[in-house]
Parts: structure tokens; C-alpha cells; sequence
């Protein structure tokens, strides 16, 4: 930081094991991912292309390459599962994360419906190739899931 605040805690350093902070980029170019690490990267654990940016990104490897270069893993956005598996296609799913280098992957069902059970065999299968991450909610304003759905 650049001066002292008193009643501020310190920041922890990385890798941090809590306190980790999520970006998501929404279809920045490279040039704008380039600068906005030129300013953040001290405050970023990890980057998510969100929603399916990444299927329309130009330059998609570059992009990637610019956020690992400071050590930020990068994941592509759980919309981008959901439109691979809907069309039956999770073995491409697997094979294009591994193609980008990509290590965390999201399981999400925001827009299309997953069985529980049949989300959590999707997450114990993508944890053979790196760390998962797994959004609850959806993109439908009518499903509500009480906060209580999770917890027994």
C-alpha cells in the first residue's frame, strides 16, 4: 500500500490460501488485460473468462498466456461447460483445457439444468485434470434456491 491506514489489515501476500480474489474478465483485449495487471496484479489470485467470451476472443492463447505470465491461473467461465456438455461434448471440454493450459475449471449450471447428482460426478471427473470450481445459482430469475439448500 501506499501509505498507512490505521484499523486496515494487512493484505496477505501470495500465494494466499483465503481471502483470494476472483477477476472476471467480460472480453477485455489484450492490450486492456495488459494494463489493467499492470495496476492489479498484486490484488488478483486467479482470472475467469467469463460467461463464453473465450469462444470469441481474438488471439484467445496470447490473452491467456498475458494473465499466467504473472502467475494468475485462468479458468474459462461455467457458461462455456454448460454449452460444451449440453451438446454432449465434455471430453471436448477436457481436451480444449488442456489444449490452453488451463488447470481450474468451473461446473456450473446457471443455464441449463444438472441433476446434483449428475453435477457432482462432473466435478469428480474434471478433478483428474486440475482444481474445480463450482458456482451455485442460475441464470433464470424464476429458479430460487434458498441459502438453506445446501446445508443439512
Amino acid at each position: 500500500m501506499n501509505f498507512k491506514l490505521t484499523q486496515m489489515p494487512d493484505r496477505l501476500q501470495k500465494p494466499r490460501q483465503n481471502g483470494i480474489t476472483m477477476v472476471m474478465d467480460k472480453g477485455l483485449s489484450i492490450d486492456e488485460a495488459k494494463n489493467f495487471l499492470s495496476v492489479a496484479h498484486p490484488h488478483v489470485d486467479i482470472v475467469k473468462l467469463g460467461f463464453g467470451t473465450s469462444f470469441v476472443t481474438p488471439n484467445l492463447r496470447e490473452k491467456i498466456e498475458v494473465y499466467q505470465s504473472y502467475g494468475l491461473p485462468v479458468y474459462f467461465g461455467g457458461t462455456l461447460f454448460e454449452a460444451f456438455l449440453i451438446r454432449g461434448q465434455f471430453d471436448d471440454y477436457v481436451a480444449v483445457c488442456k489444449d490452453y493450459n488451463i488447470s481450474y475449471m468451473e461446473v456450473s449450471d446457471g443455464s441449463i439444468t444438472i441433476p446434483h447428482t449428475e453435477k457432482c460426478g462432473y466435478i469428480e471427473k474434471l478433478t483428474k485434470y486440475g482444481t474445480v470450481l463450482s458456482e451455485v445459482g442460475s441464470k433464470d430469475a424464476a429458479h430460487i434456491i434458498p441459502p438453506t439448500s445446501g446445508s443439512n
